[in-house]
């Protein structure tokens, strides 16, 4: 009689580990499923600013492009000048929020 009883535990044990196992595998599937679906959803914010940046370059190598095909490089230059260099018109009167500083 002892064992049978020993029997019946084993099986019992077995099916205890077997559950425990898949149960295991269910949260590390879920666990697997959550974060691919977080990595696509950053993957598709990275592919839209990508997008983004390319349709700015684009319209900015038009823009070089056009200027190269006009020769017209003073014109280029004056407009770097004003944008970046911060460089004005001798005619140009130029105001300044200085309230925000």
């Amino acid at each position: 009689m002892p064992e049978r009883k020993k029997t019946a535990k084993q099986p019992l044990m077995f099916r205890v580990l077997i559950s425990a196992a898949l149960a295991m595998f269910a949260v590390f599937c879920t666990v697997s499923i959550i974060s691919a679906q977080n990595s696509i959803v950053e993957k598709k914010k990275e592919l839209a600013r990508i997008e983004e940046n390319i349709e700015v370059l684009s319209a900015q190598n038009e823009e070089l492009a056009e200027l190269i095909a006009s020769d017209d490089i003073g014109r280029y230059m004056e407009k770097l000048a004003v944008e970046s260099g911060n460089y004005a018109y001798p005619d140009e009167r130029r105001y300044y929020d200085t309230s925000r500083d």
